[in-house]
C-alpha cells in the first residue's frame, strides 16, 4: 500500500471518513483558488479539521510519512498561496467559532477558519470592531488568511495591517512532534492572552505575514475597539494629476483630523474616467476629469466631533482651489458615496479589479513611503509604458490603471493597489508569468514591500536579489527550526529543499 493510502487511512481515523475525501471531483474543486493564472494543482488528500488536536495530529502522520501539507482558508487568495501538487490540503474552515469576547479588556480570541463576514456580522452588532474589517478579497476570506499574508482592508487607514491588530495565536508547528505553541500572553500559562510584548521574544510575528511557510494558525487573539457610530464618507475630484500634491494633501488630512481618519484612498484619473465618467457638478454640468479622485471615511464617538472634522476635510479639500465640486445627493437619496456602509466597502475592490471570465487578474500590491508617492506614481508609468508591447493578450488596463491606486496605512506608508490582466488560456500561461514576475522584480528594485505574497510574488522578490545571503541562511535555519523535514508549504520564496541556494534563482537581466 501506498505512503499516501496509508496516510489516508491514518487520518481518517483521527477526523472521521466525512472530513476526509481523495475523490477527484473534490480535489478539481480544490485545485485552484481565484488565481486562474496557475495550472490546475490536485492535492492527494484534502482533510477538514475541526480542533487544534486534530491539526496537531494530521501533521504528526504527515511528517511519518514525509507528506507536504498546505494550509487553505477561505481561498480567495490571487498568487498562489493555498494549493499543492500532491500532498495534503488542510481546509481550516471548519474552525469558524469566535471563542471569546472580552469588551472589558478589549480582546476576543477566534478561530482561524472564520471568515471576516462572518466575525464582522457577530461583532459589529455588540457596539465593537477590529477595526481592520477584511482583506480586500472579501469578506469570504478567513482571519488565518489576513495573518498570513498581513493584508490591509477597510478601516487599515487608522487601525493597520491585520498584523497590527493581532495579540498572538496558537499554532501547530510542522515538525513530527505536530507541537502545539501559544504566543503573545498567551504562552504563559497564568496569563490571558491580552497582550502582545514583554514576556518573551515576539515569536508572534514569525507567523505574520509567513504565507503559511511556518506554521498552522488555528487561533488569533486580536483587539477590539468600541465602534465608533457615528461615520462619513466624502469624495473629491482633483483638478490635476500632481501626486506630490496629494502626498502633502494626505499629511494635512493626517495631521488635522488624527483619529477621525478612518480610511484615505487615491483612486487614478483613469479609473475614475471609467467607473465615474458622467460625472456633473450640483449644476449638472458635465465634469471633466482632470486628475484622480480622493475617497475618504471619518469616524467619531459623537456627531458634533464628526462634524468638526468635516469641516476641517473641507477646508483641506477646497483650499487653493485644488478640487472640483463634486454633486450631493439629496437627503432622502443620499447613497454610499456619502454615507459609510459595509456593503460598499467589500464592493468596491470587486468591482474595480474582478476581471471578466475570459481574462485573469494578476495582482502586484504592494507598500512604499508616501513621501515617495510622486516618484513611484512615474515609475509605474514608465514600465507600463516601456513594456507595453510585452504584456500579455488580454490586458485591457491602460498604462497604470490599478497600479496609481493607492490605501494609506497608519504610519508615513500606503499600498499601491495593481496588476493586470491577460486573457485565461493555458497556452498564454508562461507569459503572464513571465511578465508578472518581472513586473513584481521592478517594483522590489524600487524600493517596494510586497504584503500578499502568495507563490508568484514570494518567488519574485528572491529573484530580485532582495535578501542578503545571511538573511536567506537565517529563513532557512528559522524554516527548519519548525520544519526539520521540510513538508509545509513548498515552493515559496524559491525554496524547494534546505539544501537547494535560493540565490541561484536570482534575475539580473531584468533592465
Amino acid at each position: 500500500m501506498s505512503k499516501v493510502k496509508e496516510a489516508y487511512k491514518e487520518i481518517e481515523a483521527v477526523l472521521g471518513s466525512d472530513y476526509i475525501t481523495d475523490k477527484d471531483f473534490m480535489k478539481a474543486a480544490y485545485s485552484r483558488n481565484v488565481d486562474p493564472a496557475f495550472p490546475d494543482r490536485w492535492a492527494d488528500i484534502i482533510v477538514r479539521p475541526e480542533t487544534t488536536e486534530e491539526v496537531s495530529d494530521i501533521v504528526k502522520i504527515a511528517n511519518k510519512y514525509k507528506i507536504p501539507i498546505v494550509p487553505r482558508g477561505g481561498g480567495a487568495d490571487l498568487v498562489g498561496g493555498s494549493v499543492t501538487e500532491g500532498g495534503i490540503l488542510l481546509d481550516l474552515t471548519r474552525m469558524n467559532k469566535i471563542l471569546e469576547v472580552n469588551t472589558d479588556d478589549y480582546y476576543i480570541i477566534v478561530e482561524c477558519g472564520i471568515t471576516w463576514g462572518d466575525l464582522v456580522s457577530q461583532l459589529h452588532p455588540m457596539g465593537y470592531t477590529t477595526g481592520t474589517i477584511g482583506p480586500g478579497s472579501g469578506y469570504a476570506a478567513t482571519i488565518g488568511g489576513g495573518l498570513s499574508n498581513s493584508t490591509a482592508g477597510g478601516g487599515s487607514t487608522k487601525y493597520g495591517l491585520v498584523p497590527d491588530i493581532c495579540l498572538g495565536v496558537e499554532v501547530v508547528l510542522p515538525n513530527p512532534q505536530g507541537t502545539i505553541i501559544k504566543t503573545g500572553a498567551a504562552a504563559s500559562k497564568y496569563a490571558k492572552p491580552f497582550c502582545r510584548y514583554g514576556l518573551s521574544p515576539d515569536f508572534t510575528g514569525l507567523f505574520m505575514g509567513d504565507v503559511g511557510t511556518m506554521g498552522i494558525k488555528t487561533k488569533a487573539y486580536l483587539r477590539i475597539w468600541p465602534d465608533p457610530p457615528f461615520k462619513a464618507s466624502r469624495s473629491y475630484l482633483l483638478k490635476n494629476g500632481d501626486y506630490n500634491n496629494i502626498f502633502k494633501i494626505a499629511h494635512s488630512i493626517r495631521n488635522d483630523i488624527g483619529d477621525g481618519l478612518r480610511d484615505l484612498m487615491v483612486l487614478p484619473q483613469i479609473l475614475v474616467q471609467m467607473t465615474a465618467g458622467d460625472l456633473r457638478t450640483p449644476e449638472g454640468k458635465k465634469i471633466r476629469i482632470k486628475g484622480p479622485l480622493i475617497q475618504t471615511t471619518l469616524e467619531a464617538t459623537d456627531q458634533r466631533i464628526l462634524d468638526v472634522h468635516l469641516e476641517h476635510l473641507e477646508k483641506i479639500m477646497t483650499k487653493d482651489n485644488i478640487t472640483t465640486p463634486l454633486p450631493k445627493p439629496p437627503a432622502a437619496a443620499e447613497g454610499s458615496a456619502w454615507k459609510y456602509d459595509l456593503k460598499s466597502q467589500f464592493h468596491f475592490f470587486q468591482a474595480s479589479i474582478s476581471a471578466t471570465p475570459a481574462n485573469i487578474t494578476m495582482v502586484t500590491c504592494h507598500k512604499i513611503p508616501i513621501s515617495h508617492m510622486g516618484n513611484i506614481h512615474k515609475k509605474i508609468l514608465d514600465f507600463d509604458i516601456q513594456n507595453k508591447d510585452h504584456f500579455p493578450e488580454g490586458n485591457a488596463l491602460p498604462p497604470g490603471t490599478f497600479a496609481a491606486m493607492q490605501y494609506f496605512l497608519p504610519n508615513g506608508n500606503f499600498v499601491v493597489l495593481g496588476g493586470f490582466t491577460g486573457n485565461n488560456v493555458d497556452e498564454m500561461r508562461e507569459q503572464n508569468m513571465k511578465m508578472w514576475h518581472k513586473k513584481t522584480r521592478y517594483q522590489v528594485r524600487y524600493g517596494a514591500v510586497h504584503y500578499w505574497l502568495g507563490e508568484s510574488i514570494s518567488q519574485s522578490i528572491v529573484e530580485a536579489d532582495a535578501f542578503t545571503p545571511e538573511y536567506r541562511q537565517f529563513f532557512k535555519d528559522m524554516k527548519k527550526a519548525v520544519d526539520p523535514n521540510f513538508l509545509l508549504s513548498p515552493n515559496k520564496f524559491h525554496m524547494y529543499s534546505y539544501e537547494d541556494d535560493m540565490a541561484k534563482y536570482i534575475v539580473k537581466d531584468e533592465e
